[in-house]
């Protein structure tokens, strides 16, 4: 055989044992089967996965109704607490949202800034404030809207001077 050949082989060989043998070397990351959660979002998610899968077990036989009821009530009680929690969160929300749009006035149709409760004129660009009437209840509807917040109802885009 030609030596050439023998130190390509050999360096070929070489570079082979290299790949195989370093995934062995390096430190090994065990990943858990069911990731840890950071928040209060994935939990719920995973709690609620888990209650299918424990319906779904019940149902092919692989949990016994012994084992599935104490676990099913536990699971239950859980999801309840998350639901609970996000719509306490959720009324939260709401209540912030509400006190903002109270505390301010109107959006301007020009420019977008806001006025304050009363004003006839956008004090940014002069533009004159307009409102809809709903056809239904009657109540004022802010320009640009499509539906009325108190009722529902979908509204024309026809605009009238505010009187004075």
């Amino acid at each position: 055989m030609n030596t050439a050949a023998i130190l390509i082989g050999l360096g070929l060989l070489a570079v082979a044992i290299v790949f195989v043998v370093r995934p062995f070397q390096q430190k090994q990351t065990t990943k858990a089967k069911h990731p840890v959660a950071t928040d209060k979002g994935a939990e719920r998610t995973a709690v609620l996965s888990a209650l299918r899968d424990l319906d779904f077990d019940h149902k092919t036989g692989k949990v016994s109704d012994e084992d599935y009821l104490p676990a099913r009530e536990l699971l239950l009680a859980k999801a309840a607490h998350y639901i609970e929690q996000r719509d306490e969160k959720e009324d939260q929300l709401e209540a912030m949202i509400q006190k903002r749009r109270t505390s301010k006035g109107e959006s301007c149709i020009e420019c977008g800034s806001i006025m304050k409760a009363g004003e006839r004129f956008c004090s940014k660009c002069g533009a004159e404030a307009y409102h809809i009437d709903c056809p239904s209840c009657g109540k004022k509807v802010r320009a640009g809207d499509l539906f009325c917040s108190s009722c529902g109802t979908q509204v024309t885009v026809k605009m009238e001077a505010v009187p004075s």
